[in-house]
């Protein structure tokens, strides 16, 4: 066994381990959607794939109810039979996440040299969002994976196991439809390079979709879902001011790009350098990964999830161009090889600063919306609807405390889409425009309890506090819990 190989596995085993230990810095899940992720794979274990999603009282899910990560859900289900299902949450996000790592490493050595692969395979872990992304027990790891994994099957035309990936996918994920258009791309760049088109690649993509689409369980409720959530969505993050979006659907600012992903960037200029130095003749698949890279890249500037989506995409496609743009790796400048480890070590520094922050401010907050959804759980009477002022805490809520019911989940769009006039007036009651939301609450949505986190809607908790028909039954420096009179 070499010395280069040597590294190779330490990296790996070192990094798996690291995974875990970024995992349980903290008690608590990284995020909110997780808490939900795991009551549904609960949900579907004991209820089966077809139940009435009574969680979120006015959204499409009351009638049209769809589990757009079904697949996910369904992996989930042994870490249901924890005894604290949020840890089995824990460990599944941690798994997910080794596995992703594996699997990159996996498909990078394809590309790479091996002089070269050690330091791409420690890329993985120089971006804190990226770590952040795959941490939380979401289907991203997963949705990574299948994506790396079917262009490697583009490249090389394997079209039955495209398509059953394509399938997985399809079932796993809404955003499917998207290798789609990774194959169109693949397939441009073939005819490009080599003056092929290999349709039956994109047939392959489009079948397996398709049949997912048609095999799922909750068909066809799922077209609706996908039409809301990938046409409409992104649509409204262009249209401002329709829907209150997560923070992942908006760019980032140019700081938090340089201090977040640092590879990105200076594989960027290198990559600059590199071509106009040396002038290198790409391989195929090289440019398929580089014109895949500069895909998510682009749509980066109007997204910042694409980032998280596209970065091992953009670590694999400098690699493979570095391969092809030094010939004799094995004589490569010592010093360059010095010089590149001080970086990673400075970039790992800085790196694992952010991730001890993130660490504690997940403690933080998320131990409050378990202390409130505990509260709730022992205080609200089962059935009972709950008002939230944001939106997604129901997330938290509908995983933490499910025997009470909630607004809408997952997305605001859910919501909007059905009764947009509803959804302005619960909008509009959250963040105290409304004159008098006594009524509103009371006769319009019928609830008699609910909970205000402060970071937005301070002007419900003021409106709150200065009116006798609500009692304050609980707060502390996050949030509030109150009743109607």
């Amino acid at each position: 066994m070499t010395k280069l190989n040597l590294i190779t596995i330490f990296i790996l085993i070192l990094g798996i381990a690291g995974i875990f230990f970024v995992q349980f810095m903290t008690p608590t899940l990284y995020g909110a959607d997780g808490y939900l992720h795991i009551r549904m794979a609960e949900f579907l274990r004991d209820l089966g794939p077809m139940y009435d999603f009574h969680w979120a009282k006015f959204s499409t899910f009351t009638t049209n109810f769809s589990d757009k990560d079904f697949l996910y859900h369904a992996l989930l289900i042994p870490f249901t039979f924890s005894d604290n299902i949020f840890h089995g949450a824990k460990v599944a996000a941690a798994l997910f996440a080794s596995f992703l790592f594996l699997g990159f490493y996996m498909i990078l050595r394809k590309y790479s040299d091996k002089v070269v692969l050690p330091f791409f395979l420690i890329a993985f872990f120089l971006s804190d969002m990226f770590l952040q992304a795959i941490s939380r027990p979401r289907p991203i790891s997963l949705v990574i994976l299948l994506t790396i994994f079917s262009i490697h099957l583009l490249i090389h035309k394997k079209y039955r196991l495209l398509f059953f990936t394509a399938l997985a996918y399809s079932l796993g994920h809404i955003t499917s439809p998207l290798l789609i258009l990774y194959a169109l791309i693949v397939e441009v760049v073939r005819y490009a390079d080599k003056k092929e088109f290999c349709a039956k690649n994109i047939f392959a993509v489009f079948l397996g979709i398709l049949a997912g689409f048609i095999i799922h369980p909750n068909f066809p409720n799922n077209f609706s879902v996908f039409y809301l959530n990938s046409i409409l969505v992104p649509l409204y993050t262009i249209k401002a001011g329709v829907l209150e979006l997560g923070a992942e659907f908006f760019p980032l600012n140019t700081r938090q790009f340089l201090l977040s992903y640092p590879v990105v960037i200076i594989g960027l200029i290198l990559l600059i350098f590199t071509a106009i130095s040396k002038r290198p003749k790409a391989k195929f698949e090289t440019s398929v990964f580089l014109t895949l890279a500069m895909f998510f890249l682009v749509l980066s500037f109007i997204c910042r999830r694409y980032l998280s989506h596209g970065y091992l995409i953009m670590l694999i496609a400098f690699s493979s161009y570095f391969t092809d743009a030094v010939s004799d790796l094995k004589n490569i400048n010592k010093k360059l090889i010095i010089g590149a480890s001080v970086l990673i070590i400075l970039l790992g520094i800085g790196i694992s600063r952010t991730v001890r922050y993130n660490a504690i401010i997940a403690r933080v907050v998320n131990t409050h919306y378990e202390q409130v959804g505990k509260w709730l759980e022992q205080n609200v009477p089962e059935g009972e609807l709950i008002f939230h002022a944001n939106w997604s805490d129901s997330q938290y809520f509908i995983g933490l405390n499910p025997k009470n019911d909630y607004f809408v989940t997952l997305d605001p769009v859910y919501m909007h889409n059905p009764n947009p006039e509803l959804y302005k007036l619960y909008r509009d009651v959250s963040f105290g425009r409304t004159k008098d939301p006594y009524p509103v609450l009371k006769d319009t949505f019928k609830v008699k309890y609910g909970y205000i986190s402060r970071n937005y809607f301070s002007g419900l908790i003021d409106q709150i506090k200065a009116d006798s028909r609500f009692t304050i039954l609980a707060e502390d420096s996050l949030g509030v819990i109150f009743r109607l009179m």
